[in-house]
């Protein structure tokens, strides 16, 4: 059973501020509670007035004798803390605080919310916000929210689809397309500035609630991501989970050191944890929509080739453009022309329908002189109901042509879409979730992470300490000697030699690499002359000369929120032109360790392109591993990277390497 039980189906519930006035929130919100066909007990809590919606009001929670599952806090922000602590005392099992003021304006809100955060747990009571809508149950039709959304009518099928938002606007606009549509809908969560719970456990308490089929979450920032990828990972193999993330643009407060650091830019290390989440990646509102309207139900698909009918060749064309570029596979792309009347679209659909190896169509649909458009919707539907174990979807394209069409479509709750693009991407995102769910494994969340972590005091290792680390865990290497006046006569030449330091971070750039030195002389030139070598800091080493077709880049970087995320890619110092890299996050095994270097551009060439020898990419994915239990030994590791790891016939060989600490 949920440990929020409670909190989505209470029994009784308090508003605290409320209102007699039909412009505050607290008249709103008690009125929605009220017409929203909530049967429990409602206690309003206010200091003038007696009466409310007929509803006798109290002065205070503490005057409340019975038992308070939940208490909805809306006065101002800086009598807020006061009444947490007065319910805390009335042992009231959960708190939403709609009242703003404190962590989204400064300091002094944070910690206000951290106190509050406080009191809370000593009395095992949770709170959601503040700063929030409010929360909404369609399981005892609560709405204790100032959203106009009335879960008693407004919502035409019962369960299906929870929402969860950190934004009150985005999650009004979803209750709002709920509402229009014939869409199911369970429970919708504003979370606001998560003082307490957080996207985490909600996303634990829908892994026990099978009144929801689908969980869609509107988040802007994510705190602790290790708790994420566990939580989501396991609520995924169950049911879906789409993310929609704001700000996956902005960069991380750490300027990058290395060229790892430089090329895990914060949307690419969320996106890579959503992905090893199971989760579904919405990239917009729109996105968002579409795949509410397509998850009707828990469904189980195990082939995923697009299944296509279509009375118009230009559209169909288009789609099968969209599903390409997108990189679905395509099965059947029926064009049934123009003259198709509905007995033509149910005998192409009935036919598709009783192979076993069909489980989705996207029916287009385009008025013209023979098309039977209500005559065709109410076939499709009949024939989606008959098929609910498979996936069916719709466009009718047009205007008034083809409204009364998409009316029976919704009544049949077929997934309708205004334009075949929207549906190929929300099919294809749903089938992709089906792919990779049947092999998604937990992320287990380490028991020790960096709490200490800060960007603040980054500092490079020394050279040869680094060289030692790969070393230590068997991680092929160059040799590497440090140079002085004695061991120039040891070293073979040609020589690469190498001006290292704790501030010679990329070293091309500063003139410290010399390739093919030719001789002892030329070497000591360098060692006696070279102006860097003046810093006492910094020291000259050599190596000897590889020759390489191809070097690549391999790493990681600690990310203060979802831990290590290791990469790999094409390497040199035209790293961050070409960015050619996969990333992946840090419990990685052997078989994603393939995976990743498989979907670099440059594999064709290192598996052996055109009848040219392969490369050892088994032990290239050896050494990922390697990377990864690095970082899992060595919390102190900020980043790391081996630029570049040459590769040769005989193998890879690390021939430079920049640890960060």
């Amino acid at each position: 059973m949920s440990k929020l039980k409670t909190l989505f189906e209470p029994k009784s519930v308090a508003v605290i501020g409320a209102s007699g006035n039909p412009e505050k929130l607290g008249w709103q919100i008690l009125n929605n509670i009220k017409n929203g066909g909530f049967k429990g007990k409602v206690y309003p809590i206010s200091l003038k007035e007696k009466k409310i919606l007929n509803h006798k009001c109290y002065t205070s929670i503490s005057a409340v004798k019975s038992a308070i599952d939940l208490a909805v806090i809306v006065i101002p922000g800086k009598f807020v803390l006061d009444e947490v602590k007065k319910c805390a005392a009335a042992k009231v099992a959960n708190v939403v605080i709609i009242s703003a003021g404190f962590g989204e304006i400064n300091e002094a809100g944070k910690r206000l919310e951290t106190e509050m955060a406080t009191i809370a747990r000593k009395a095992n009571m949770r709170i959601v916000g503040p700063n929030c809508l409010g929360i909404i149950s369609a399981a005892v039709n609560l709405n204790a929210t100032f959203a106009k959304f009335n879960p008693h009518a407004d919502i035409k099928r019962r369960n299906n689809i929870a929402v969860i938002s950190q934004s009150g606007a985005v999650g009004s606009a979803a209750l709002d397309f709920i509402a229009s549509k014939n869409i199911g809908f369970s429970s919708f969560i504003s979370l606001g500035n998560k003082a307490d719970l957080d996207e985490g456990d909600f996303f634990q308490h829908f892994f026990h609630d099978n009144k929801t089929d689908l969980v869609v979450a509107y988040l802007e920032e994510i705190k602790n991501g290790l708790k994420f990828m566990n939580t989501v990972s396991r609520l995924a193999k169950i049911k879906p989970v789409a993310v929609l993330k704001a700000g996956r643009t902005q960069k991380g407060g750490l300027a990058a050191m290395s060229h790892t650091g430089s090329l895990t830019a914060s949307n690419d290390v969320i996106v890579t944890a959503l992905k090893r989440s199971g989760a579904i990646v919405l990239d917009n509102v729109s996105d968002m929509f579409n795949l509410m309207r397509l998850i009707k139900k828990p469904i189980t698909l195990d082939s995923f080739d697009f299944n296509i009918v279509s009375n118009a060749g230009g559209p169909l064309v288009m789609t099968v453009d969209e599903i390409s570029s997108a990189g679905y596979g395509l099965n059947k792309a029926l064009d049934i022309i123009g003259d198709a009347d509905a007995k033509k679209y149910q005998k192409t659909l009935v036919a598709l329908l009783a192979d076993k190896k069909i489980n989705n169509i996207l029916v287009i649909l385009t008025p013209q002189t023979s098309t039977e458009v209500e005559k065709t919707a109410e076939i499709i539907g009949r024939l989606a109901k008959r098929h609910t174990n498979k996936l069916i979807c719709a466009s009718f394209i047009g205007g008034e042509a083809v409204s009364e069409g998409k009316k029976i479509l919704a009544k049949y709750m077929v997934p309708s879409y205004d334009y075949p693009e929207e549906a190929v991407r929300a099919m294809g995102k749903f089938m992709e979730y089906q792919k990779i769910v049947k092999k998604l494994k937990v992320f287990a969340a380490p028991k020790i992470f960096s709490e200490n972590y800060s960007p603040a005091g980054a500092a490079q290792m020394d050279y040869l300490e680094s060289f030692q680390v790969l070393s230590d865990y068997n991680i092929p290497a160059i040799e590497t000697i440090k140079v002085d006046k004695d061991s120039l006569g040891g070293i073979k030449y040609p020589a690469v030699l190498k001006v290292v330091g704790k501030d010679l971070i990329h070293k091309t750039d500063r003139q410290a690499v010399f390739i093919n030195v030719p001789s002892m002389v030329e070497a000591g030139d360098i060692l006696t002359n070279n102006e860097l070598l003046k810093d006492k800091d910094n020291y000259l080493v050599a190596q000897p000369m590889v020759k390489s077709d191809y070097g690549l880049i391999l790493g990681f970087r600690r990310d203060h929120s979802f831990g290590p995320i290791l990469m790999i890619g094409y390497g040199g110092i035209y790293t961050e032109i070409f960015k050619d890299v996969q990333l992946e996050v840090g419990d990685i095994d052997k078989t994603r360790a393939m995976a990743m270097i498989e979907k670099l551009r440059v594999y064709p060439i290192l598996k052996g392109a055109r009848g040219a020898k392969s490369y050892d990419l088994d032990s290239l994915a050896d050494i990922l591993v390697k990377l990864a239990k690095i970082a899992s030994e060595h919390y102190e590791i900020k980043e790391f990277d081996i630029n570049p790891m040459l590769a040769t016939h005989d193998g890879f060989t690390a021939v430079d390497v920049r640890i960060i600490i």
